[in-house]
């Protein structure tokens, strides 16, 4: 890649100066290339001399010069400017730039990648919604960045495994369990009663309309009677001939079932499948909630008081300990989350493990991070990205507060492509109001259409050169010719893609953060600029077949880089849309 070239390069005439006797004796700190900020200051900046300065005692422009002339010659490199305070602006060659478009040509939808992952195994776990009603618009958040981050990490050269979690044991499904056999019963016209005798399923919250003794676990009841009907119609009545507290736990389980077969159903319509469906209960099952705890105990990390178990994490560095086995002696949801871990790490041995969370589970970031320590993982091999929760036409969503709308319903209204495009189109950190108008909008204004129409429009060009009698001699054509600003322009953002992939997979696993929206920005100033290039070059040219040869040739690059990055995000690359022909170019 170009940037870790001109990096290298600088290290090297780094080293010559310094055994030249030219610099003092000093630690070379690393080579960062940057991206001027304004186009006129040139292709690449490195800023490496100013870093030198303190230590060096000499001024950074010095540096620079003598940098500068240790360079050795390229043949990517036109030009290299020293600017003050001290930067070392490098221009790309054109005759480089124009030779680029065969690379990208020959690479196909394999362009981009890069190979920094090693194949590194990575586990990325995402959603993980309790499996107690629909997936909500807000953990459609999740699934999209989810899914986004583990198409990068594939193509950054990692091994990647998808998974859902499936909170399958603890409080919620025994609320669950609870609410499934009442409304079950009642379908049946058999409510079940109190102590009293009174039935439960008829005693209604006026606020809720749901059962009074729900308050606590509305969320996970709230979707319990037609969860309770669709078993009905699955299974009828045969539950009811089975001993109560068995009944009760079948029928709680049989619809976790269903309720995991429409989210499966729903998630693959939006495009997101995973590769392994994980049980809490399993850690339950094989026994690896106990060999969690064990370890844990052997390595002094746990201590008995006040009739609870906890985990003393205040040994490594928190600010308190935190409870493992209640008082009444139930294990806290903490444990579960513990001996996941350990059976990522230390079971199935994955390199990195990523996690996606809400916003609202951040406090528990710290002391999972202790627990890696405390069982012997590099807590830095944990990697947990937060992101904030989303709005819909300004209104925020709250499935505790039965304020949410299921990913189907918008879905049903905006198709997947307009949902995994925006949900990925803010930085995670900060919260996202989709807007659904905006959306479905078939115009300019929508950038998930701005996109996909310009895709439409380069394939719309090929058709247009087979109904003039041009055949595309991609292979053979003079590259040479491309030297219209546009056109140097639209190489140059094609050359952007594999950084912007190494860029985003670098910044997740080297420091736990996540830039996904740098694809989808990417994308559409693609876009833009291609759209320049079609406004100011006359593509299909019959009075000049050598130049819409070249220029046929670099719309299928751009083609093929407009198609791996919305492949990428999870979203189709049309061929043919309505309007593509007339799409106008954004002013600037």
């Amino acid at each position: 890649m170009i940037k870790d070239d001109i990096s290298a390069l600088v290290s090297q005439a780094i080293s010559a100066a310094l055994a030249a006797g030219e610099l003092p004796e000093l630690a070379t700190p690393e080579v960062t290339v940057e991206h001027p900020s304004k186009p006129e200051h040139g292709d690449y900046a490195v800023s490496v001399a100013m870093k030198m300065a303190r230590t060096a005692r000499m001024s950074p422009l010095k540096i620079a010069e003598i940098i500068k002339n240790r360079l050795a010659p390229v043949d990517y490199i036109a030009a290299v400017e020293v600017a003050p305070p001290g930067f070392i602006n490098f221009r790309l060659s054109e005759d480089w730039l124009q030779s680029q478009i065969k690379g990208v040509l020959a690479q196909g939808d394999t362009y981009g990648n890069v190979e920094m992952g090693n194949n590194l195994r990575v586990q990325v776990e995402f959603v993980s919604a309790n499996p107690t009603g629909p997936i909500t618009i807000g953990a459609t958040r999740n699934a999209c960045l989810g899914d986004t981050l583990a198409n990068v990490l594939l193509a950054a050269g990692f091994q990647v495994e998808r998974e859902y979690y499936v909170n399958d044991a603890g409080n919620q499904i025994r609320a669950w369990n609870e609410s499934m056999w009442i409304y079950y019963r009642d379908e049946l016209g058999l409510p079940v009663t109190d102590d009293k005798g009174e039935p439960l399923a008829m005693k209604l919250d006026e606020e809720t309309g749901q059962p009074t003794e729900a308050r606590e676990f509305k969320d996970v009841r709230y979707n319990a009677r037609d969860y309770a009907r669709e078993l009905i119609e699955r299974e009828g009545k045969r539950f009811l001939e089975l001993p109560e507290e068995q009944a009760k736990a079948l029928v709680g389980k049989e619809g976790v079932k269903i309720v995991l077969e429409h989210n499966e159903e729903d998630l693959a319509q939006l495009g997101v499948l995973f590769d392994v469906w994980f049980h809490e209960q399993a850690l339950y099952d094989t026994g690896q909630i106990d060999k969690a705890m064990q370890l844990l105990r052997d390595g002094g990390h746990v201590s008995e008081r006040e009739g609870a178990v906890w985990f003393v994490s205040s040994a490594l560095g928190q600010d308190k300990d935190n409870v493992l086995i209640r008082t009444n002696g139930i294990p806290t949801y903490f444990v579960s989350d513990i001996a996941y871990h350990f059976n990522k790490f230390k079971v199935r041995g994955f390199d990195k493990v990523v996690n996606l969370w809400a916003a609202d589970h951040q406090g528990h970031i710290p002391r999972m991070k202790a627990v890696m320590q405390a069982i012997g993982v590099n807590p830095d091999d944990l990697i947990i990205l937060v992101y904030q929760l989303v709005s819909v036409n300004g209104l925020r969503m709250s499935k505790r507060n039965k304020n949410f709308i299921p990913l189907r319903e918008v879905m049903d209204i905006t198709g997947p492509d307009p949902i995994r495009y925006n949900m990925v189109a803010r930085s995670p950190e900060a919260s996202l109001d989709f807007d659904v108008n905006l959306a479905i909008a078939q115009n300019d204004t929508n950038p998930v259409y701005y996109v996909q129409y310009s895709h439409a429009r380069t394939a719309s060009i090929f058709k247009k050169a087979e109904e003039a009698g041009i055949t595309p001699q991609l292979d053979s054509a003079d590259l040479s010719l491309l030297g219209h600003p546009s056109e140097l322009t639209l190489i140059r953002h094609l050359l952007l893609f594999p950084e912007t992939i190494q860029d985003v997979a670098k910044n997740c696993i080297d420091n736990g953060v996540a830039e996904l929206q740098r694809l989808p920005f990417y994308t559409l100033e693609l876009a833009r600029v291609f759209n320049s290039f079609y406004r100011d070059c006359y593509v299909l040219d019959q009075a000049n077949l050598p130049v819409s040869q070249a220029r046929l040739a670099l719309t299928q690059a751009t083609r093929n880089v407009l198609a791996r990055a919305l492949t990428l995000m999870g979203m189709s690359a049309p061929e043919r849309m309505d309007r593509a022909e007339q799409l106008a170019v954004p002013a600037e």
